[in-house]
C-alpha cells in the first residue's frame, strides 16, 4: 500500500487538469467568466496545504489532512462552489481519518466523501443543472463497478464516461442553471458540473 504521497499525486493531477481545461470552463461561465480560475486556486491551495502536510517522508494521517485542507479551501476559496468541496473533503477525512498510507482502495472512500459532502452541503439536487449530475453518476459508477468486483481500470473507465454524460446532460436541464440572476441558462452546459468533471477526468 502507498504512503500518503499518493494522496499529493492525485490532487496534483486534478490541479493540473483543471489548469489545462481553465479557459473551456471560463468561457462556460456566461456570468462571471472566472469558474475555470476558481477550481483552479482553490484546488492548488488544497494541494498545497496536502504538500506541507505530507513532506517528504510521505508519513501522516490522511483523514487529518484531508481535514486541514478542507479548512484552507473553506478559508481561502472563491467561487460557488468552494464551500461545497470543502465539505466534501471533510466527509472524506472523517472516512479516511487514522489512515497513514493511502492506496487504489482508498480512491472509494475518498469520492463516496466529496459526494456525500457535495449532497450535505446543498445546492441544485441531481438532475436539475449542477455539479451532482455529473458527481452522483460518476461515483455511483465507481462504486458499483468496485462493489461488484471489477478491476481498477474497467471502473475508471466506466466511471469517465459517466462525468462528461453527465456535465453535457445538464444542458438538458428545463430550468436550466444559476443563482437566479433571471437569465435564461436553458440550453447551457452548467460550468460546475464541467469542473467537476474535469477534476474527476484529473
Amino acid at each position: 500500500m502507498a504512503d500518503a504521497r499518493s494522496l499529493v499525486a492525485i490532487f496534483e493531477a486534478i490541479t493540473q487538469n483543471l489548469e489545462q481545461d481553465r479557459d473551456d470552463l471560463n468561457q462556460l461561465d456566461r456570468d462571471d467568466q472566472d469558474t475555470g480560475d476558481n477550481m483552479v486556486r482553490n484546488f492548488r491551495l488544497v494541494t498545497e496545504s496536502l504538500q506541507q502536510q505530507v513532506g517528504e517522508s510521505g508519513e501522516v494521517d490522511v483523514g487529518a489532512a484531508l481535514g486541514q485542507a478542507a479548512q484552507v479551501l473553506r478559508d481561502g476559496g472563491q467561487g460557488a462552489t468552494a464551500s461545497i468541496y470543502a465539505q466534501g473533503l471533510d466527509e472524506a477525512a472523517n472516512r479516511l481519518r487514522g489512515q497513514s498510507s493511502f492506496g487504489l482502495d482508498d480512491l472509494l472512500p475518498l469520492l463516496e466523501g466529496l459526494l456525500g459532502g457535495a449532497q450535505q452541503a446543498g445546492g441544485a439536487p441531481g438532475g436539475q443543472g449542477g455539479l451532482l449530475d455529473v458527481l452522483l453518476p460518476a461515483i455511483g459508477s465507481y462504486s458499483e463497478a468496485k462493489r461488484n468486483g471489477q478491476g481498477d481500470l474497467e471502473a475508471v473507465l466506466g466511471a469517465l464516461l459517466e462525468t462528461r454524460r453527465g456535465a453535457n446532460g445538464t444542458a438538458r436541464s428545463s430550468t436550466g442553471y444559476g443563482r437566479g440572476s433571471g437569465r435564461d441558462t436553458a440550453g447551457e452546459v452548467d460550468p460546475g458540473a464541467a469542473a467537476a468533471a474535469s477534476l474527476l477526468e484529473g
